[in-house]
């Protein structure tokens, strides 16, 4: 396959790892890099205010700042300022135990545009799926998002977060305040509860960080 920008923004947009796009064009994932850093460079001097994505790709597991919020991740082209789904688990060994996060991104098409894998030390899983929550927010947030859906398997976060539950845990006290600070900067904030089949990607995520430790 002979890469261009076009084609590599292409795959990108279908979801596709710069790993992966490296391999189908035969070619090394820093030439992946650079296609896309020229590609923002077009995109910035086409026109910045009509510009409604924005290209950002980061490579996991980074050695960058430790509360980098794009650390572990890899981010492909997100919607500024429209409607995002994310995926949210947190996953750990022992609880406590070392544990991860897992968030999986979906535009308003339903198509993949970012996903998190990050370690994130030793905590509970608590301590984890909060965390996984947080680190969304942060995204979101740093896109711009107007609406933000967030679903997640654990009912006990659910219900602690919607104030059916309280929460005695000091520690996961802080993280619930960190939660509705963060959640204020967003118009359209909603979080829901769904089956664990159907968190099965970002619950990959999180133990797939866990073992990469």
């Amino acid at each position: 396959m002979i890469l261009s920008i076009e084609r590599v923004l292409k795959l990108l947009s279908e979801g596709k790892s710069a790993d992966k796009i490296a391999e189908l064009g035969d070619v090394s994932i820093d030439d992946v890099y650079t296609m896309i850093d020229e590609a923002r460079q077009m995109l910035m001097k086409t026109d910045k205010e009509k510009m409604r994505k924005k290209v950002i790709i980061k490579k996991p597991h980074s050695s960058e700042v430790k509360d980098d919020i794009f650390e572990g991740s890899e981010i492909t082209t997100v919607p500024i300022e429209s409607s995002l789904v994310m995926y949210t688990d947190g996953a750990c060994s022992g609880n406590p135990g070392p544990a991860g996060i897992g968030i999986v991104i979906y535009d308003t098409d339903g198509r993949q545009v970012g996903k998190v894998s990050h370690f994130i030390g030793n905590g509970t899983n608590n301590y984890a799926e909060y965390t996984a929550i947080i680190r969304a927010l942060k995204i979101a947030i740093y896109f711009k998002t107007r609406v933000l859906k967030i679903r997640t398997d654990s009912e006990l976060i659910v219900k602690q977060l919607t104030g059916e539950y309280e929460i005695k845990n000091e520690k996961i006290k802080g993280l619930y305040s960190e939660v509705m600070k963060l959640k204020q900067k967003i118009n359209n904030f909603k979080i829901e509860h769904v089956t664990r089949s159907l968190n099965d990607k970002a619950d990959y995520l999180a133990k797939k960080s866990i073992s990469l430790d």
